[in-house]
């Protein structure tokens, strides 16, 4: 298509972003010298990889004309995800968007696809059958349409919200690497994007947010005018994963659920932190315990390894961290199971 052709290449064309932070607009960096993080020639092992951490119902019969297994899987995933956002308060009414790639829908001639929310419905109400998917130009993709018994809260086609669909869409055509992107509009992450220094480096849930790569995007007014894809996609760059919404809200756009999950947690963490300080110190920068230069190298050090386990004298040459990421999304989804039920989620 030539929206996602024109849209890689811009991503393509982007500096560089290994940086700790590479804020790709006007906003001031805060930490100008610090150390770039260089990528590892070998992957460490993840020592969670052989667990199924996060299992979801077999797909019913009555569906398996209508959705792949894989699909089917994909769905549980999201539909709990918007569960668990309601939960933390990162959602608003009707608006803002958790989406998911579907697999494999690459391929498909007016790929990829993804799934999203039904406009009209709460974060508290959505479900596996609920969810829409559509192609890049936020048509709906529907191959059979589901019973109409699996859509009692939205029966008919659905409803695409336009502002969702242009800045979703236009991760997902650019972003080959991504397939999970996590939008909301959390209170202190808002507050923090609408202010001119952003995300400072006060704990470790900011280092956790600050090593996954963090832009900016000037704040253009309401999302729907297809006009700003491309200067989006170019703000986020090529690497980052959260991408701050001036005056808006924050954009957490990973290869997997969980990690969009685990970014948006320990960055809307970092966010609350960081108002509550400065609001103890009377808006007074000078006030907060800020890390010297050679401080912040040391964290981002010590934030490449926080999740490893206790090393092993017998196999020094091989690294090993915890899958954390599956880890917090598994806890959080059997929070939300707990809270709504699970067929209220899945079935």
């Amino acid at each position: 298509m030539l929206l996602r052709s024109l849209l890689i290449a811009l991503v393509s064309a982007s500096p560089l972003t290994e940086a700790f932070v590479q804020p790709a607009c006007s906003s001031p960096n805060y930490i100008s010298n610090t150390a770039r993080r260089v990528a590892k020639s070998v992957a460490p092992v993840v020592v969670d990889a052989e667990l199924k951490l996060n299992a979801y119902p077999e797909i019913p019969a009555d569906l398996i004309d209508f959705i792949s297994p894989k699909e089917w899987e994909q769905r549980c995933a999201l539909a709990v995800s918007y569960r668990i956002a309601y939960l933390h308060e990162w959602h608003e009414n009707i608006f803002n968007h958790i989406t998911l790639k579907v697999v494999g829908s690459d391929e498909e001639p007016d790929g990829p696809h993804f799934l999203l929310n039904d406009y009209g419905l709460g974060f508290d109400e959505m479900t596996a059958c609920n969810l829409l998917k559509v192609n890049l130009d936020g048509m709906l993709v529907e191959s059979k349409p589901l019973p109409a018994n699996r859509r009692t809260i939205n029966p008919g086609k659905g409803r695409v919200f336009k502002p969702g669909y242009v800045l979703h869409s236009a991760i997902h055509a650019a972003r080959e690497d991504v397939h999970a992107i996590w939008h909301g509009h959390d209170l202190d992450a808002t507050a923090v994007s609408q202010t001119k220094f952003g995300i400072l480096p006060l704990s470790q849930e900011a280092t956790y947010a600050l090593n996954k790569g963090v832009s900016y995007h000037p704040f253009e007014g309401s999302a729907n005018d297809l006009s700003e894809q491309p200067r989006l996609v170019k703000n986020l760059g090529p690497k980052n994963q959260i991408l701050m919404l001036e005056d808006h809200g924050p954009i957490v756009a990973c290869p997997t659920i969980e990690e969009a999950f685990a970014g948006m947690y320990f960055l809307t963490r970092a966010c609350k932190f960081q108002i509550k300080s400065l609001s103890a110190a009377g808006g007074d920068l000078n006030k907060i315990h800020m890390p010297a230069d050679e401080t912040l190298d040391e964290m981002v050090r010590r934030m490449e390894k926080f999740d490893e386990p206790p090393s092993d004298a017998a196999n020094q040459d091989r690294e090993e961290v915890h899958d954390t990421p599956g880890l917090m999304f598994g806890y959080a989804r059997r929070s939300a199971e707990k809270a709504f039920g699970v067929d209220s989620i899945y079935v």
